[in-house]
């Protein structure tokens, strides 16, 4: 069983503050860290491998600092990493970083699976994973929340909010899994100390020998909501009268049914 899992620095977003004036993120000095449903499909990859046996190769794509996440990625139970480098491509949309992963894949596999999170928590697009599948022309199940291996088959339950849904494919298959198929564990201190011997083969955008084509996606602007009050003031009014307005006005914004 050969496992891939795909992985990523990301912008810790609950670090994030915002300019009062201009309402923009301040990114500048924010940390890094695995994205969080990144950690969820590492953990995935390695339950397989202690049940099924195999290797997981997690794959990055960034810069020299995403060596951080990929050494989690081998305390949590990953044999080996590949660092994908990005020189050049600061501005890299969904479109060129699933072209670029998936020649990485193409050039460590065969895969047998391929895992990846349903986002990343500073973009939250939700399209890496499909796209790659679609690049590597191999089945792709999106919202998986359980996994069962079955021979050269992978019957997976999709969470559809309302429903549950049962798929078996066919493997080689790439899933998407969802934060709620797992609690990722947290690795003792020999594992972290293991982790540190283990190999990371680190990679230019030159040794995966593709063209990578501009943005299909520009970004005009980043900013948060704007957030005003409708300042609602009931004063100097009996109890009775008070609640009665309120009531109304509470109807009147569709908060309480008439």
């Amino acid at each position: 069983m050969k496992i891939a899992v795909c992985i990523k620095q990301a912008i810790d977003v609950s670090q994030l503050r915002v300019d009062p004036t201009t309402r923009k993120p301040v990114i500048t000095g924010v940390p890094r860290k695995m994205s969080d449903i990144d950690r969820n499909a590492v953990e995935e990859a390695v339950r397989i491998k202690e049940k099924h046996g195999g290797k997981i190769t997690a794959i990055t794509f960034g810069s020299e600092k995403a060596r951080e996440v990929l050494r989690e990625a081998l305390a949590m139970g990953v044999d080996e990493g590949v660092l994908i480098l990005n020189e050049k491509l600061e501005n890299a949309d969904t479109y060129i970083t699933s072209e670029i992963l998936a020649a990485a894949l193409n050039k460590y596999g065969p895969f047998n699976l391929i895992l990846c999170g349903e986002a990343t928590i500073d973009s939250y697009s939700g399209q890496v994973g499909p796209r790659i599948a679609e690049i590597l022309n191999i089945p792709c199940v999106t919202y998986v929340r359980a996994i069962q291996i079955a021979d050269e088959k992978v019957i997976v339950e999709r969470d559809l909010e309302e429903k549950y849904e049962k798929v078996e494919v066919n493997l080689p298959a790439l899933l998407v899994v969802t934060r709620e198929i797992n609690v990722p564990r947290l690795p003792p201190l020999m594992a972290i100390l293991r982790a540190s011997k283990k190999p990371i083969e680190k990679i230019t955008l030159n040794d995966l020998k593709i063209d990578v084509k501009e943005p299909a996606v520009e970004i005009l602007d980043v900013y948060a909501p704007e957030m005003k009050r409708k300042m609602h003031i009931i004063k100097d009014k009996p109890i009775d009268e008070a609640v009665q307005e309120l009531i109304e006005l509470l109807v009147k914004e569709g908060v309480l049914g008439g």
